[in-house]
């Protein structure tokens, strides 16, 4: 039988969860993907560590690999996530700029104008 989704949900998908949505939240413009309840059910709950959702664990569509690939997104968890992301430019400072526009355009319907 499976827990209750925030218990349902392994540890490397909380923590992919809430680093996307604190660097959603602190970097691009103050994006919320999730919910406050969302936002706290996966900061505040552990994994059961058995029966876990295996796969996709949100709809999301960043979450699933096989589109990290098609577009080429880094996720914000990724450490040093920069030395991943090549640009056309000379400036360093603003590699990720490649994957939060990515992140921003699958989400502009939800962005306050």
């Amino acid at each position: 039988m499976i827990d209750n989704y925030f218990k349902a949900v392994d540890e490397n998908q909380r923590d992919w969860s809430v680093m996307e949505e604190e660097h959603a939240r602190k970097n691009l413009g103050d994006l919320e993907i999730l919910t406050e309840i969302t936002y706290n059910g996966f900061k505040h709950n552990t994994s059961s560590k058995e029966n876990n959702i295996q796969g996709v664990h949100t709809y999301d569509i960043l979450a699933n690999p096989n589109y990290v690939d098609a577009f080429q997104y880094v996720p914000a968890c990724t450490p040093n996530r920069n030395l991943y992301i090549i640009d056309d430019d000379s400036d360093e400072e603003n590699d990720a700029a490649q994957s939060d526009i990515v992140r921003v355009a699958l989400n502009l319907a939800y962005i306050d104008e």
